[in-house]
């Protein structure tokens, strides 16, 4: 959902599998095909965590179709749909040709169907967006970069997560440069893809390190002067790559999730030198693995 001025952050990349409670996240896509795996993926998520999910789609699109792309990639949908744990529309909240762009009524629309999703007795609602909408006439770049960017508040309050996706082919290139600096957390495009991100002495891995991305992950993380390895946007990593972070030489941190630290010490990491657990949605929702765990390789 967009908007951003110049010198704006650069939006953290996740892996769909790491998004929770709280996140507002930007996919800029290419791949049809990819974006319904990544669907697929955050659906299953929301499912596993007792949320209610509710996907929006193109107007082209009908329920049906799009709940038999979702099950084709292993989403139990005809159960999910029929008992009210997942929604597909192809409707636009806060926005209709005649009356055009309506921003109070769309996020007052979200603050409305999450306390009904309370209501019902789930842990939150997570919401994915097709925003091809904001292309007709009657939305302005300015008026939807205003929007997203003023969407901090409802997220804060509720135990809301939304995914917008903006398909690089109907969006210009800068009005998407600027609905990415409003978004905080930006969704690797690509399911089961490795990112390595490198800042200084410190790397920031994201998305699965395993058998398909084992050569990317040796490289980044033997590079030379690194002191700090994040491991926290990793979606999965496998026994091997773990076993090769342990036996870097210089002993770098490796900053991890809980669940990650409890495999690396089944593989013979060092007791923690600390850990960290945020306070928020996350906490008290959904169970997501969100504490962090700082260890040093000796």
């Amino acid at each position: 959902m967009a908007g951003g001025t110049c010198g704006a952050p650069t939006p953290r990349t996740v892996a769909v599998e790491r998004l929770t409670s709280g996140d507002h996240a930007c996919l800029d896509f290419v791949s049809h095909r990819d974006r319904w795996a990544l669907r697929a993926a955050f659906t299953t998520a929301g499912l596993a965590r007792g949320e209610r999910v509710m996907l929006f789609t193109d107007p082209a699109t009908r329920s049906g179709e799009a709940l038999t792309r979702l099950a084709d990639f292993g989403v139990p949908t005809e159960r999910a749909a029929a008992d009210g744990r997942l929604e597909v529309l192809n409707s636009s909240p806060g926005y209709d040709p005649v009356h055009g762009f309506d921003a109070a009524a769309r996020t007052g629309y979200w603050a409305s169907v999450t306390d009904d999703a309370l209501a019902h007795g789930f842990t939150g609602l997570r919401v994915a967006g097709d925003m091809v909408w904001a292309c007709e006439p009657g939305v302005s770049g300015d008026a939807l970069t205003s929007y997203e960017s003023g969407l901090g508040g409802l997220f804060e309050k509720f135990p809301f997560l939304a995914m917008c996706e903006y398909d690089r082919r109907s969006f210009s290139p800068q009005l998407l440069e600027r609905v990415l600096a409003v978004h905080p957390l930006s969704v690797l495009p690509q399911p089961g893809e490795l990112r390595a991100e490198r800042a200084g002495d410190a790397l920031r891995l994201v998305g699965d390190a395993d058998l398909a991305t084992r050569t990317r992950f040796e490289l980044s993380v033997r590079e030379p002067g690194l002191a700090r390895i994040d491991l926290t946007g990793l979606a999965f990593i496998d026994a091997y790559c773990v076993r090769t972070l342990l036996r870097l030489p210089g002993g770098p941190a490796l900053e991890c999730t809980r669940a990650q630290y409890r495999l690396l010490r089944l593989c013979g990491a060092p007791e923690a030198e600390r850990t960290e657990v945020p306070v928020g949605w996350t906490e008290r929702g959904s169970g997501a693995d969100t504490g962090r765990v700082v260890l040093r390789v000796r």
